[in-house]
């Protein structure tokens, strides 16, 4: 299934939606006319729908920064989102469909961890530079030449989550994640992590998602005693089990993955829990660097502008690393169209390097309106985002520090500690 929402600015300065422009046979990335596509792929229906609030967050927000910006080349930016439903068969045949249908497609954010082995072969075949949200180690050096990916490995979070619970001081952890592809991503880094810093793991429960009662899981963890619990899954599973967990014993420390920040997830366990718990135990490590700079601003404010197309409390997307690294992706994909002057894939692939990589000379940029303005006028630029530079090596990777987060009720994310990036490729020697 697919669906497309063409964003433009009203005169009166508010977001209006209309249909996209559809085409007929091929991505048209390459037309000098009409809305330039940027496909958003995610699973909007399906066990792993959780994703589409997070999508959201990234794409209006960076939709109104771009088109409030002038556009790409002068051109409006239209959204195209693809439904993975959950499954890697649908979301290629949804794929597919849209580039048969749909004219104007210059870009994609993502595939998501579920859909990327059966679509990152696609893409990279039709030129398509993609910028993924998969966390899989097996990208860590593609030879996909359109692949790029702003956002830390799986393996990265989960050994920064053992660094966390080393320096907690915790001796023996419990991890429980639900059996679903998205939410195993994380877990052999985590396994990785915690044998390297010397944690013992203490019990391993894997949960299938949504069942009515997780007390024999809940039982198990007891008995074994661990000072914290490492966990993603979606959040009635989560709210399932630590539910149970707080009425047969008491709740532990949780440590959440970058997986887990988001109303889909909190509410329902706050819920379990309660609110006054959720503030004691629940903990994040996530995605992203910390920082502050006139991007994070920027960001913070065009939340606001379309937070009527946002879950609510909105206050959960501001300063969240996780929405700040795709909307970075999708200024870095419209900055490299400008610098290029083409939507073409072939034509602008390499200056996603060129509008991120430091330089002698080079000006530094914090918004889509500013580097668009630079390039206009002759500039080489450096686009410094809201999650800190865009650093990407020979693989097309880049990934920094990641946050450890508390969440405060209808408040934006507290940064209570930093994981390096140096400090996690330690682990790997």
């Amino acid at each position: 299934m697919t669906k497309s929402i063409h964003l433009t600015l009203a005169a009166v300065g508010v977001l209006a939606v209309a249909a996209c422009a559809s085409g007929s046979g091929g991505n048209g990335g390459g037309s000098s006319s009409g809305p330039v596509g940027v496909v958003q792929i995610a699973a909007y229906s399906g066990d792993q729908a959780f994703e589409a609030q997070f999508s959201a967050s990234i794409d209006y927000p960076a939709l109104y920064a771009v088109n409030h910006g002038g556009g790409v080349l002068g051109r409006q930016v239209s959204l195209i989102q693809v439904d993975t439903r959950s499954d890697p068969a649908d979301a290629l045949a949804a794929m597919g469909k849209t580039l048969a249908t749909t004219g104007n497609v210059a870009a994609v954010l993502g595939p998501d961890s579920t859909s990327a082995a059966t679509l990152v072969p696609l893409l990279n075949t039709r030129h398509l530079p993609m910028m993924i949200a998969a966390g899989e180690a097996a990208y860590d050096r593609s030879s996909y030449a359109y692949l790029w990916r702003d956002v830390p490995p799986d393996p990265a979070n989960g050994e920064a989550i053992a660094l966390w619970a080393k320096r907690q001081g915790y001796t023996s952890v419990a991890t429980v994640f639900g059996t679903d592809t998205g939410s195993q991503g994380d877990l052999p880094g985590v396994l990785t992590g915690v044998k390297a810093v010397g944690v013992r793991l203490a019990d391993q429960e894997n949960l299938t998602p949504d069942q009515p009662s997780y007390r024999s899981s809940v039982e198990r963890l007891l008995a074994a005693k661990p000072q914290a619990v490492i966990t993603e899954s979606d959040g009635p599973t989560a709210a399932t089990f630590f539910g149970e967990l707080r009425q047969l014993g008491s709740l532990l420390p949780i440590i959440g993955t970058s997986g887990t920040p988001s109303d889909s997830y909190f509410s329902p366990l706050r819920g379990a829990i309660g609110d006054a718990a959720f503030g004691t135990y629940f903990r994040a490590v996530v995605v992203g660097n910390p920082v502050s700079n006139p991007a994070v601003a920027a960001f913070n404010a065009d939340v606001l502008a379309v937070q009527g197309k946002l879950s609510k409390p909105v206050s959960q997307w501001e300063n969240n690393s996780f929405s700040e690294s795709g909307y970075d992706a999708m200024i870095t994909l419209a900055l490299a169209m400008d610098a290029a002057h083409s939507t073409d894939g072939t034509a602008y692939n390499n200056d996603i390097m060129a509008v991120t990589a430091p330089a002698a000379g080079k000006e530094i940029v914090y918004t889509y309106a500013a580097g668009r303005a630079a390039l206009a006028a002759g500039h080489k630029i450096q686009y410094i985002g809201a999650s800190g530079p865009l650093l990407f090596d020979k693989y097309h990777n880049s990934f920094g520090s990641q946050a450890v987060e508390k969440f405060p009720a209808n408040a934006p994310a507290v940064v209570v500690g930093t994981i390096t990036q140096a400090q996690v490729q330690a682990l790997n020697g």
